[in-house]
């Protein structure tokens, strides 16, 4: 089963998340710089792993949430 989780990419004065997808602890597909907000990654990611979405469609729900997904 594919599990999700936040990570945290940082420059100098900016924070910015991502999704790490992972399998047995293998990183097997990772999107940085999706969230601005520590809080909405928190809850995606939350939403990806309760409903044990599948990694293929990892790619259109990052698309739908930055053109018009609301949580």
């Amino acid at each position: 089963m594919t599990e999700y989780k936040v990570c945290e990419d940082t420059d100098s004065q900016h924070y910015a998340y991502g999704i790490a997808a992972f399998s047995d602890d293998v990183a097997l597909r990772i999107i940085p710089r999706v969230f601005s907000s520590l809080k909405d990654a928190r809850r995606v990611v939350g939403l990806l792993n309760e409903l044990k979405i599948e990694l293929c469609h990892l790619d259109d729900i990052v698309e739908d949430y930055l053109t018009d997904f609301e949580i």
